[in-house]
């Protein structure tokens, strides 16, 4: 018997291209794929892989993870087909291109660029992509059927998945509702939880403390003159207002409830000519020197559906829900460790007010488009970003006496890693 002589220096490298030339040459694969036709199917579709840059280390990994069980269910006896597939859609291709544009607004690519000419820049860059993984994928020695690979801008793709939420919708299972989430105006895409954690800054906002005047009083225990009326004020000419704090003023046009937690006290504090209603347990921290006259104590349940009046009424409520806004509400998330313990609800631009709007039956108010601006009608900041209104509102709220304090609060806030602009919820 003739033995080949073995070199006694392993070179993995030139072996392993040894093998990968030996299974292309005779297409070990395929035949491979031939020999187990008609046994038990054990289907394997790729999930695949967003072709937006070119492979790492790292997804050789998990590409092995992906071949080990095709592979296994092979050597039990089952005839595995193995479909590859690329993901050719979603924001990181696209990033891809605006860093190649340089542009990072979605305005601008629509007007100065146009939409057919960057979805072809997105389809060159992702095919161009797709050529880079192919070769990583053979050169590992990952198995799988690239020549019938499946890609999510084919129109069958797309028509399949149509095909499907079609039937979900048939089948009932679907319902249009509300979510809030963290949104990027200037490309107008949501992101992530993991996108939302690469920009994060420390900030300087607005700490504003505004008086939302009561329209009712509960009765009991509470004296003459104790029923305020239009603009808060008791029959004694006395001002009564709920003390609300917050970082982000431009939400206030929204607003549509104040919630209060139903187990913290809350009192009515005299501060020189008007009554202030604030959790107990903030009134030193909040007015300091300030405070007067503890003239009663509450716990936060009572409060439940007391009116008060809004700070702005830019925003038509609707006939449907105008009894249900703009009162009172009890909720669980409601904190006194900052603020005040009262917390203004706008539905559209937070999660909780969004269940607790639910919860009450009230709408959703958008003060704000999709491009971060304010809507015309919001009048004195019509057209202005989101964040840049801040200054003009507090403004107004000064001019109306309903500022009460104004400050700044520093605290972390997140931006889009894409543009640093800052995110809205």
């Amino acid at each position: 018997m003739n033995f080949r002589e073995v070199d006694s220096r392993y070179d993995g490298v030139r072996i392993e291209e040894e093998v990968l030339g030996w299974w292309r040459a005779e297409k070990v694969f395929e035949a491979c794929q031939r020999e187990t036709e008609g046994r038990p199917l054990y289907v394997w579709n790729e999930g695949p892989p967003t072709a937006n840059g070119r492979p790492g280390l790292h997804h050789v990994l998990a590409r092995t993870f992906k071949d080990m069980f095709p592979r296994y269910k092979a050597m039990r006896g089952y005839h595995c087909p193995r479909r590859a597939g690329w993901d050719t859609h979603g924001l990181p291709v696209e990033h891809e291109i605006e860093k190649e544009l340089g542009i990072f607004d979605k305005s601008r690519i629509e007007r100065e660029v146009g939409i057919e000419e960057f979805t072809r820049r997105c389809r060159e860059s992702v095919m161009r992509y797709v050529g880079d993984w192919e070769r990583m994928t053979e050169r590992m020695g990952f198995w799988v059927d690239m020549g019938n690979a499946y890609y999510t801008l084919d129109n069958d793709y797309i028509e399949s998945v149509w095909h499907l939420l079609k039937t979900i919708w048939d089948k009932g299972l679907l319902y249009r509702g509300y979510k809030v989430v963290p949104y990027d105006p200037r490309i107008g895409a949501t992101l992530s939880s993991h996108e939302v954690s690469l920009g994060y800054r420390e900030v300087e906002d607005p700490s504003v403390y505004v008086r939302f005047p009561v329209v009712d009083e509960p009765d009991a225990d509470a004296g003459a003159g104790a029923v305020a009326g239009p603009g808060g004020r008791r029959e004694d000419g006395r001002g009564v207002s709920f003390l609300v704090w917050t970082t982000t003023p431009w939400t206030l046009p929204s607003n549509l409830a104040l919630a209060v937690h139903p187990e913290v006290d809350y009192a009515w504090v005299r501060d020189g000519d008007e009554t202030l209603i604030l959790a107990a347990a903030a009134v030193e921290r909040v007015l300091g020197g300030r405070a007067g006259a503890v003239e009663r104590i509450v716990e936060g349940r009572e409060l439940a559906g007391l009116r008060y009046e809004p700070p702005f009424d830019y925003l038509a409520v609707g006939p449907e829900a105008a009894g249900a806004a703009h009162r009172v509400r009890t909720a669980d998330f409601v904190t006194t460790e900052d603020g005040t313990g009262v917390v203004h609800a706008a539905p559209a631009y937070g999660a909780d007010d969004l269940r607790l709007g639910m919860e009450h039956g009230l709408p959703v108010l958008h003060g704000v488009g999709l491009d971060g601006r304010f809507l015309p009608e919001v009048e004195p900041v019509a057209g202005l970003f989101f964040k840049e209104a801040d200054p003009a509102l507090i403004d107004l709220l000064r001019e109306s006496g309903r500022l009460y304090r104004a400050e700044t609060h520093v605290h972390n806030y997140p931006h889009g890693w894409r543009t640093g602009d800052p995110l809205i919820y």
